[in-house]
């Protein structure tokens, strides 16, 4: 009997090594015919197209050149890496492979002209899943065609120049509290600090405060902690499963968008019942709730949310991602710092001499000429968003290259802004390099055609704003020239930095 069953069960092993035989041997010649149809397919392609589609590579089959970008895009250096040598190789025109899509990275100016002037017609706005995934189906950033136009003219009018004037004075007045509150230290006469850590509270407490009338406290740090984890996830791997970024960016969407539909029910009944505050008689979310669209309908509570949670993301990372890296350059460039300094001074000077108060106006950021050049050229080395996706909802060409219907297309900031044709001296920073104007489809840290970012007047107005207070009260320098930029998405430095309060009373 022990035989049998010693028999039964080396059968058994057998039998079951036999099959994991065949299943290895399978696996290995599905991969083998998998290999040899992509290298035929490749082959062909290359033979067939080498006239018509764009140089380059798809590099491994699926995969392509997926984990290599999004590793790249961790930080500064090895996001301009991996676009340099993809351009010394193939030429400003290639396609790569990103997630199993067909990519096609356009040139400068040409490439992006085309793009952009073409939008919604030869083109469509595309998001990788992860990104299209945790910023909703029904935001102004991913629908597409007529239904994009409708709610672009819906939205727009909450940052248009009228509106950005009336905003003016309380993002004006944030900023005060926000020096008061967060950058003071006991009066001492110097205070460290990470610029990213607390410029983030400035630019998130200025968009809850304008969206939804939210104020500073437990509730908006608990609402940041969730909304930073949310962002980590834009670009990273779509893995969800438990201890990926992905996965963390999901559950924190869920929390995110609890608050946000806990606010729109409590203002819902406070409309209902005609109890406003006159800060929420005039915010966003009392706009949307009450103003219809153009067919005469007022949004979904989901509509409302979802963009809610994409004006959230828009004015507030970016901006703070810009205004880290404009500390980062101001403070390795004494001779900016005095600049902006004798700028500044001017108009409160101007300001006081003709009996007006300190709060900013519409004049006052005119003046800010200079300001606004170290803003363009921190946003030319260091622009926030690298680059967007579009789909070619037709077979469109360009420089003779043939671009099929449903490949990906992508404008890249770096492909132009580190170029020496455009911009002279690409890696040195010089604000003069703006008094004149660029080419054109050659700056483009704010995207460009029917999808250009429509709150870049108001991150503008933000970032001078902060700007003026900030060199008002301090002055630092970099004590790291070489500190490595991170991308998170947005950049980011991580060590602290010095400020001195000045005496002066600018």
């Amino acid at each position: 009997m022990a035989t049998n069953g010693t028999d039964s069960l080396a059968n058994f092993w057998n039998l079951s090594l036999n099959s994991l035989q065949v299943s290895y041997t399978s696996v290995i010649i599905a991969a083998a015919i998998l290999w040899v149809v992509w290298t035929s397919a490749t082959s062909y392609f290359r033979t067939r197209g080498r006239d018509r589609f764009p140089p380059g590579s798809f590099g491994f089959p699926i995969i392509g050149d997926t984990v290599q970008y999004l590793l790249a895009t961790k930080s500064d250096v090895g996001y301009r890496t991996w676009v340099q040598k993809k351009v010394a190789k193939y030429g400003p025109l290639f396609k790569w492979r990103f997630q199993g899509m067909p990519v096609v990275m356009m040139d400068a100016p040409g490439g992006n002209k085309l793009l952009f002037q073409n939008d919604g017609t030869l083109f469509e706005v595309y998001w990788p899943v992860q990104m299209a995934t945790l910023l909703g189906t029904d935001t102004l950033s991913v629908v597409r065609g007529e239904r994009h136009k409708v709610l672009r003219r819906h939205l727009s009018r909450f940052f248009d120049h009228a509106s950005i004037s009336r905003y003016l004075k309380g993002v004006d007045q944030n900023a005060v509290e926000h020096f008061a509150h967060h950058w003071a230290d006991k009066g001492e006469s110097e205070v460290e600090l990470v610029p990213s850590k607390v410029i983030k509270l400035f630019t998130f407490s200025i968009m809850c405060n304008l969206l939804m009338s939210l104020e500073e406290g437990p509730e908006m740090e608990t609402f940041l902690k969730h909304f930073v984890k949310w962002t980590n996830g834009l670009l990273s791997l779509p893995i969800n499963l438990p201890g990926f970024t992905y996965y963390k960016a999901l559950e924190a969407r869920k929390h995110i968008y609890q608050i946000i539909e806990e606010y729109v029910e409590q203002r819902k009944r406070e409309v209902a019942e005609g109890r406003l505050s006159e800060r929420a008689k005039v915010d966003v979310l009392t706009s949307l709730l009450t103003v219809p669209d153009e067919g005469g309908n007022l949004l979904s509570d989901s509509y409302i949310c979802d963009n809610l949670l994409v004006f959230l993301f828009a004015g507030f990372d970016t901006s703070s991602g810009a205004l880290d890296m404009i500390i980062h350059f101001i403070g390795k460039h004494p001779d900016v710092y005095e600049q902006l300094v004798q700028e500044h001074s001017s108009i409160m000077e101007r300001k006081r001499g003709e009996g007006k108060d300190d709060f900013l106006t519409s004049e006052d950021l005119l003046a800010m000429k200079y300001t606004w050049r170290v803003i363009q050229e921190t946003l030319r080395l260091q622009p926030p968003v690298g680059g967007v996706f579009r789909e070619a909802i037709e077979d469109s060409e360009h420089n003779g290259y043939i671009i099929p219907k449903g490949w990906k297309l992508m404008y890249n900031t770096m492909c132009s802004h580190y170029d020496p044709k455009f911009f002279k001296d690409p890696m040195t920073f010089d604000p003069s390099r703006w008094e004149q104007p660029p080419v054109p489809f050659t700056f483009i840290p704010f995207g460009g055609g029917p999808r250009t970012c429509p709150g870049n007047e108001f991150a503008k107005m933000e970032m001078l704003v902060f700007i003026h207070h900030l060199v008002r009260r301090y002055r630092w320098s970099v004590t790291d020239a070489n500190e490595p930029i991170i991308r998170d998405p947005m950049p980011r430095t991580e060590k602290a930095i010095k400020f001195i309060k000045v005496t002066s009373s600018i």
